[in-house]
């Protein structure tokens, strides 16, 4: 077998760094365990600040059309309905718990005229 020219990137026969197979001058990838032999696989770009970015811009987007969902749902609590009832009540009897006496009107008394 033919000894390696370059220890990396060298021409010629080439021992694949995962298995040890031979690789031929031309051959990139081992064909025993598809390793990369003298390919250099790019790293992959930083991919979390654009998704954490999105995260953001989604999450702001959803608090505006809640608010904005809110804002223009919201209506007022219907007014209280006010029940007037009559009751008689007899001279000195005590009224019942939660009932107000009505105003009183008084007529004014005649005036007495002393001779």
């Amino acid at each position: 077998m033919a000894a390696v020219q370059n220890q990396r990137w060298g021409t010629g026969p080439l021992p694949c760094p995962r298995c040890g197979e031979w690789l031929h001058e031309q051959q990139d990838w081992c064909l025993n365990c598809g390793d990369p032999a003298r390919t250099v696989i790019a790293p992959t770009p930083r991919w979390r600040r654009p998704i954490y970015a999105l995260i953001a811009v989604l999450a702001v987007t959803l608090g505006v059309l809640v608010g904005s969902f809110i804002a223009v749902t919201d209506d007022d609590p219907p007014a209280a309905r006010t029940t007037t009832r009559t009751i008689t009540v007899q001279p000195g009897e005590a009224l019942a718990p939660g009932v107000t006496p009505a105003p009183t009107t008084t007529t004014p008394a005649a005036p007495t005229v002393v001779p």
